[in-house]
């Protein structure tokens, strides 16, 4: 009953939904294979760019991000760090998560060599030709998908407000002019809700405008800066959020988006400023809307990733540290020797305005605005050249001098020019200076990047890697101390791209299904892999074989489970979903009550072997209902082979003509790494006469009448009945309840699933054992999968202690 009704009202959501209307108004239906079967896996990939790890934390403390915290604590989702790679911008990280290519790029801007031009990662041609070069053999993560916000479109089939193709206008294809004004007023609050939005960011961005004019900004720049962060932080975010709920309404195998908001904000006011953290309520509220969508979907099995590319740095510009800009700088040390000859060639001081500029114009494709920025500079062949877009910029040699002229202008630019750390490559090897040292990178490795940064060997990997480029500068200079606070090269308050502790360390939320969820540390190449593992079904059997053996010695891990048939309270029949479920718990021992096997109602699938098969598990299934060629009953699932196997119909009252459901217990003996045991499931009567009767049989024809009282006794089930009943106070009486003799654990109710108010189903064990650990599990996928959630509890078989069951 409750599944039907879950069904209606899914049915009516759906109906009512305004994603689904504008759906189907946009002309963009789900293909019939989609909507066919709705259990195929997808995956929703949800980026939050900039934010660092270390950052997010302090968002949770700063009660920004309230639903990504309650993803962690409260449902399937664990929180790992995540290593960005070098550089430690999108760029690099987006080509090695949808491309599975490390260190793609040498930095966000530098100089082709091939091609003998100057590319930036805000150009469309640039990242065009890229992406082509990527795509070559290779399989874009997002292929047959959709792609928002990002540099690259990752093979999507789809991609807007992407650096790489993007068109504004066909957000709004096939709306005619009655739709347009349909669209105003349905989303009438949300139109209402990022006017508001945009008045506080305009006031704020104001102030930064009077700020830039007293400072001697360009006022036009400055003006124009106003409207551009608007768009990027607000109505942007707004028209990502209406087209990822349109993507998971047409069933779309894969979704990526990317919100931009809090890393231009660290940029212009620092990683910890206020305005930064504000940026991350929205953000989180727009991804709580996404997630309820993408896990209520009618066509897909959405699997969840929530990450950040990269973390940022508090930093301090170059040319308010020294009073000079970094071409002044770098041109005095140029001045003399071999290359005193050669002219500069590059930028004073590009600030976040400038990037913002560019960014937006990419973006926007608007020429009026492209009008206004000054001209990339061309590469000189007769030109010093410098790329310095953040903390890691590469100098670009017209000649290339001796090993001893490198060493010494190397050495120039840390004593002189006051840059931190420069690398180079000399005979093959990668060579560092730092004020007062100078080395090879293995040997000078934690003095670079400090002793205690988290990913000390594989930082030192990649920027060998990256020094080695292609397209990597003569010479490689970075911002970043592992004391005191880093440089940046452009005027800003944050920065990203070098090896620093902060920006190499973003975040990964994960399922907790992954098989990487063990890794110290996470790399987007890794989440690549999971994914496709996912997308091709692959990944399951291999998670769960990682994890059967957790439980040995003499621990036991059980797990009662009423699964309604696989259907849930969403009326989606789903028997993948009560498999994940129980898979994430790793139990040794299911007692599954009210399972399916070949009934029309459920498509005829036999629902005990499809588990099995998804857990690596042995089963056996007792029959209590038999209709249309079909069974209902009771099952149990075991890690260990059964050694014996006994089922028992138990006694039922008549009322009148008519015989009540069939009840029934069915016991089995298990050679467990613990020892042996008996393990009995059941699901009692819900009428409370009978319940009682059918529970008194147990206690003295199924235990105490076939099991010797030196045998340890595990009894699991839904018994209809809580705590006050007389069948509970018979069963008390005999065996212990787990949940009653766990150390500091209250005992939780169980159904309704996703209002839980009663406590119907248990786990009862014998004197031998001692209750570890105990659980109802109670996140949002177990409140939609059954109308009860499951009970797990891992329990220690005392060897040396052979009591009896009567305690």
């Amino acid at each position: 009953m409750l599944s039907r009704l879950g069904k209606k009202i899914q049915h009516l959501r759906n109906r009512l939904s305004r994603s689904e209307w504008l759906a189907k108004k946009l002309r963009q239906k789900a293909d019939d294979k989609q909507a066919e079967d709705e259990h195929r896996p997808g995956i929703l990939l949800i980026q939050i760019d900039g934010l660092g790890h270390d950052m997010l934390l302090r968002g949770f403390e700063k009660k920004r991000l309230p639903f990504l915290q309650r993803l962690i604590q409260q449902d399937n989702f664990v929180l790992r760090p995540l290593y960005s790679g070098l550089p430690s911008a999108t760029p690099a990280v987006q080509a090695e998560l949808f491309y599975g290519i490390k260190g793609a790029v040498p930095a966000f801007q530098y100089y082709d060599r091939h091609d003998q031009k100057e590319k930036a990662m805000y150009d469309a041609e640039a990242v065009d030709e890229l992406a082509a070069q990527f795509e070559h053999g290779r399989r874009g993560l997002l292929r047959g998908g959709s792609s928002y916000s990002n540099i690259y479109d990752g093979g999507a089939k789809e991609a807007f407000y992407c650096i790489q193709t993007m068109k504004l206008s066909s957000v709004f294809d096939g709306i005619s002019l009655r739709n347009t004004l349909l669209l105003l007023l349905v989303y009438l609050n949300r139109i209402i809700h990022i006017a508001g939005l945009s008045l506080l960011e305009t006031g704020l961005a104001v102030v930064d405008f009077v700020k830039g004019i007293f400072r001697g900004n360009n006022a036009c720049k400055e003006f124009t800066f106003i409207f551009l962060r608007i768009g990027v932080c607000i109505v942007l975010r707004e028209l990502v959020r209406l087209r990822v709920k349109i993507d998971i309404a047409r069933g779309l195998p894969v979704i990526h988006t990317n919100f931009i908001g809090y890393d231009e904000h660290a940029h212009r006011r620092s990683p910890t400023s206020a305005f930064a953290f504000w940026s991350l309520k929205g953000i989180d509220g727009i991804i709580k809307d996404i997630v309820k969508k993408a896990v209520r979907s009618k066509r897909r099995d959405y699997h969840i990733f929530i990450y950040s590319d990269h973390g940022q740095e508090s930093a301090v510009p170059f040319a308010v540290q020294y009073k000079r800009s970094l071409k002044e700088a770098v041109a005095d040390v140029f001045s003399r020797g071999v290359l005193g000859e050669y002219d500069i060639a590059g930028e004073d001081n590009a600030t976040t305005s400038l990037q913002l500029y560019r960014r937006s114009a990419a973006l926007l494709r608007y020429g009026a605005l492209k009008k206004l920025l000054p001209a990339t500079p061309e590469r000189d062949s007769k030109s010093i050249h410098i790329t310095a877009m953040g903390p890691l910029g590469h100098i670009y040699l017209p000649l290339r001098p001796g090993s001893e002229e490198m060493a010494c202008y190397g050495r120039d630019l840390v004593e002189k020019a006051g840059i931190p750390l420069v690398l180079y490559v000399d005979g093959g090897r990668v060579k560092c200076i730092t004020p007062g040292k100078t080395g090879e990178i293995g040997e000078m490795k934690e003095e670079i990047f400090g002793g205690g940064h988290p990913f000390l060997d594989a930082v030192k990997e990649d920027m060998e890697r990256l020094c080695r480029h292609d397209n990597a500068g003569d010479f490689i200079i970075s911002g970043w101390k592992p004391k005191g606070d880093p440089l940046t090269f452009p005027l800003e308050k944050g920065s990203h791209g070098g090896p620093g502790i902060h920006e190499t360390k973003g975040f990964a939320i994960l399922p907790d299904t992954l098989g990487l969820i063990s890794e110290p540390c996470t790399r987007p190449e890794q989440i690549r892999d999971e994914i496709l593992a996912i997308l091709n079904s692959a990944s399951l059997k291999r998670i769960h074989d990682s994890r059967k053996n957790v439980h040995l010695g003499n621990t036991i891990k059980v797990m009662t489970y009423n699964i309604h048939s696989c259907i849930g309270i969403d009326g989606k029949l789903f028997v993948s979903r009560i498999g994940r479920i129980i898979g994430r718990q790793a139990p040794d021992i299911v007692a599954l009550q009210e399972v399916d096997r070949n009934m029309r109602r459920t498509g005829r699938t036999d629902q005990i072997r499809l588990l099995a098969d998804q857990l690596d598990m042995y089963s056996y299934f007792f029959p209590l209902l038999s209709r249309d060629e079909g069974a209902y009953g009771l099952a149990v699932l075991s890690r260990s082979p059964f050694t014996s196997t006994d089922i028992t119909i138990l006694p039922r009252l008549q009322s009148g003509r008519r015989i009540r459901e069939r009840r029934g217990i069915m016991r089995v003996q298990l050679d467990t790494p613990a020892g042996p045991l008996h393990f009995l499931n059941t699901h009692l009567s819900f009428i409370r006469q009978e319940t009682l009767l059918q529970v008194s049989y147990i206690a003295e024809q199924n235990i105490r009448g076939k099991i010797p009282p030196d045998q340890p006794i595990i009894l699991c089930g839904d018994l209809n009945s809580g705590v006050k009943s007389n069948a509970y106070a018979v069963l008390s009486g005999i065996l212990n309840d787990c949940e009653m003799r766990t150390p500091h654990f209250t005992p939780e109710p169980t159904f309704f699933s996703a209002y839980p108010l009663l406590r119907l189903d248990h786990i009862f064990h014998s004197g031998h054992f001692q209750p570890l650990a105990v659980h109802v599990i109670n996140d949002w996928e177990c409140r939609l999968a059954s109308d009860h959630l499951p009970v797990c509890s891992t329990l220690l078989l005392k060897k040396d202690q052979r009591t009896p069951f009567s305690r």
